[in-house]
């Protein structure tokens, strides 16, 4: 089953919140692309930034969350498991600035695929090596979570073989060999068709939930 087509309990309080969050975060990609690509005038760039800080004012009238944990402990939101898959930095799915990312799981493997548009601009016409290595790192990540043993990037080594363009399906894919007790070692790579632009592969430890204020309860 896709990760992306039922990340969260079907029919559910928790369903129908997150459906209404990934709308907001696609009109907020939309609003990101199109600022970055238009040569926009100054009366409608002033009339625009007015219209978007109302529009903030608006959002802070509604409750507020200090962080991933703080939204997990909320009523009909998911596990910090879900929580992470929504709104983390990088790749999120509910996440405003990151770039929409799919993917579904296989043994140890999980594959996706992103386009990257003007936001992620680089070098001309091709994505920021920032934003590749960002995203192999979150499908490694997300790789090393599913191997039960969840933990932080110890070490990260990226290879970029050619540009990655903007506007274009990436294929992305990440494998996971768990070398002892706390360290796994995961490797992926980046493609446009049959041609690989960037490799990457990293060590992840194992980290106790406790340090980043999770219980037991959170991951459920």
């Amino acid at each position: 089953m896709s990760e992306d087509d039922h990340p969260h309990k079907v029919d559910t309080p928790e369903e129908t919140y997150w459906q209404a969050r990934h709308e907001l975060a696609a009109a907020a990609r939309a609003l990101n692309e199109t600022v970055v690509s238009t040569d926009i005038s100054l009366d409608t760039a002033a009339e625009i930034a007015e219209a978007m800080r109302q529009l903030t004012q608006r959002l802070k009238k509604e409750p507020q969350v200090t962080g991933l944990v703080d939204m997990a402990r909320r009523k009909d939101r998911g596990s910090i498991d879900n929580i992470m898959g929504e709104l983390v930095a990088m790749a999120g799915r509910s996440h405003p600035s990151a770039p929409a990312l799919t993917w579904h799981e296989e043994p140890n493997r999980i594959v996706g695929e992103v386009i990257f548009g003007p936001a992620f601009e680089g070098p001309p016409g091709h994505t920021h090596g920032g934003w590749v290595a960002g995203i192999l790192d979150h499908l490694m990540g997300m790789t090393h979570v599913k191997t039960g043993r969840p933990g932080m990037t110890s070490g990260l080594s990226v290879r970029y073989l050619k540009p990655t363009p903007l506007n274009t399906l990436i294929h992305i894919s990440a494998e996971a060999t768990e070398i002892d007790e706390r360290r796994t070692e995961v490797t992926a790579s980046m493609r446009v068709g049959d041609t690989l632009t960037a490799t990457a592969e990293a060590i992840f430890v194992r980290v106790d939930a406790a340090k980043f204020g999770l219980d037991t309860k959170d991951r459920h």
